[in-house]
C-alpha cells in the first residue's frame, strides 16, 4: 500500500508541476508583453489568451473539424490533411464544456501532465532518478513548449509517444501497440514508433530464444495510419486524398529529400529576414543539433530503440518540403530529452538549460505578440 501511495504521489507531483511550469512561462510572457506596452486591447490574462490563441495557427482548423467533421468538397475539403484523433476528442469534450477551444485546451493540459509523468518514468528507467530530473527539466523548458497548453495536438501526441516508448522498453506489447496506434491516428510521425517497437520485439525474442506471439501487438501501430487513410477514402473517395491537398495552397507541402529541404530552408532564411530568426534558422540548426545528439546518445549507450525512434522521427519530420514548424516538430523527438539527461558534465547541462530558458521566454513573448511562430 505504501509503494502504491508513493506512485500516486509521484504522479500527482509531476502531473501538477508539468502543467504549472508551462502556465508560469505563459504568464511571464504576458507580463513581459504588458510591461513593454504591447497589450492595450484586452483586459486580463485569460480573456487575452482566449482571443489570441483561439484564432491562431491551426487551432481554427481543429475547431472546424470538431464542429462539422471533414468536408468532401469545397473550401474546407483541404482540412483532411489534419489527423482525426484530436478533433474527435474536442468534439467529445465539447459536449460537457460547450466550447471547442476550451475543450481543446483542457485536453492538451491533461495530456501534458500525463506526458510529463511518462517522460520522467522513461528517463528514470533509462538513466536513474538524478538524471531523469535533468531530462524532465529540459522537457519543461523546451522553447516551443507553449504549444502544449494550447489547442494543438502536441500534448496528446507527446503523451502517446512517451507511453508507447515506455511500454516498449518494459516489453508490455499490447499497451505499446495501443498507445502507438493512437499516436499514429493523431500525427503522421506516429508511424515512427514502429521502428523502436519492432527492434525491441526482435531483441525480446532473441533473448527468449523463441517466437513470442504477443510481440505481434506492435503491428497495431500502423493501424492508426491505415485508419487515417480510410477516413480519406470514406470522405473524399481516395485513400491518398490528403496528398493532393498538402501539395496545394495554403500548405505547399510536397515531400523532398532532406538535403533539398535544408537547402530550401537556407535560401528562405537568406530571403526573409523577418522570418529567418523565428522559423528557418531554428529548424536548420535544430536538425544538425539533433543529428549530433543522436550520435552522442549512441556513444553514451542510450537505448538503441530510443535513439532509433529519434532518427526515424527526424527523418519523417524533415521530409516536409515547405517546413515552417520544424522547431515545434522537434519537440516530439523524445530521444533528445533522454540524451540530454545522459550528459555527465553539469556545466554543459546548465548552459544548455539556460539557453533553452532564454529562448523559451523569447518564443512565448513572440507568440503573445502574434509573431509567425508555428
Amino acid at each position: 500500500m505504501v509503494k502504491k501511495n508513493e506512485k500516486v504521489f509521484l504522479f500527482i507531483k509531476i502531473f501538477t508541476a508539468t502543467i504549472a511550469v508551462h502556465w508560469i512561462i505563459m504568464v511571464l510572457g504576458y507580463i513581459l508583453l504588458t510591461a513593454v506596452g504591447a497589450n492595450d486591447t484586452y483586459g486580463g490574462f485569460f480573456s487575452y489568451f482566449y482571443e489570441k490563441f483561439s484564432a491562431s495557427g491551426d487551432v481554427p482548423h481543429y475547431i472546424e473539424i470538431a464542429k462539422n467533421g471533414y468536408a468532401a468538397s469545397g473550401d474546407k475539403a483541404n482540412l483532411i490533411v489534419f489527423y482525426p484523433l484530436y478533433p474527435v476528442l474536442m468534439k467529445i469534450f465539447a459536449l460537457v464544456f460547450r466550447d471547442y477551444f476550451v475543450s481543446g485546451v483542457i485536453i492538451s493540459n491533461i495530456c501534458l501532465g500525463i506526458s510529463g509523468y511518462y517522460l520522467y518514468k522513461l528517463a528514470d528507467r533509462e538513466l536513474g532518478s538524478d538524471k531523469a530530473k535533468d531530462s524532465f527539466a529540459m522537457y519543461l523548458l523546451y522553447p516551443m513548449g507553449a504549444f502544449m497548453v494550447q489547442a494543438f495536438t502536441e500534448s496528446l501526441f507527446m503523451m502517446l509517444v512517451l507511453m508507447c516508448l515506455y511500454y516498449i522498453r518494459e516489453n508490455k506489447w499490447l499497451a505499446c501497440g495501443i498507445a502507438g496506434l493512437l499516436a499514429s491516428v493523431s500525427r503522421s510521425q506516429g508511424i515512427a514508433l514502429l521502428v523502436p517497437a519492432v527492434y525491441e520485439a526482435i531483441q525480446y525474442m532473441v533473448r527468449n530464444r523463441k517466437v513470442v506471439i504477443k510481440t505481434a501487438s506492435v503491428f497495431l501501430i500502423p493501424v492508426g495510419t491505415f485508419i487515417y487513410l480510410f477516413v480519406n477514402k470514406i470522405v473524399q473517395g481516395d485513400f491518398l486524398a490528403f496528398v493532393e491537398h498538402q501539395a496545394a495552397p495554403p500548405w505547399y507541402n510536397v515531400s523532398h529529400w532532406i538535403s533539398d529541404n535544408l537547402a530550401q530552408h537556407y535560401e528562405m532564411a537568406k530571403g526573409y529576414d523577418g522570418l529567418s530568426i523565428i522559423i528557418y534558422w531554428p529548424q536548420i540548426i535544430l536538425y544538425f543539433i539533433g543529428i549530433a545528439a543522436l550520435f552522442y546518445g549512441l556513444k553514451k549507450k542510450v537505448a538503441t530503440s530510443i535513439v532509433a525512434y529519434g532518427g526515424a522521427y527526424m527523418f519523417l519530420s524533415y521530409l516536409h518540403g515547405w517546413l515552417i514548424s520544424g522547431a515545434r516538430y522537434m519537440m516530439g523527438c523524445v530521444a533528445l530529452y533522454i540524451i540530454y539527461g545522459a550528459i555527465d558534465n553539469k556545466i554543459v547541462k546548465h548552459i544548455i538549460l539556460l539557453a533553452c530558458g532564454i529562448f523559451t521566454i523569447f518564443v512565448v513573448f513572440g507568440m503573445w505578440r502574434g509573431e509567425a511562430i508555428m
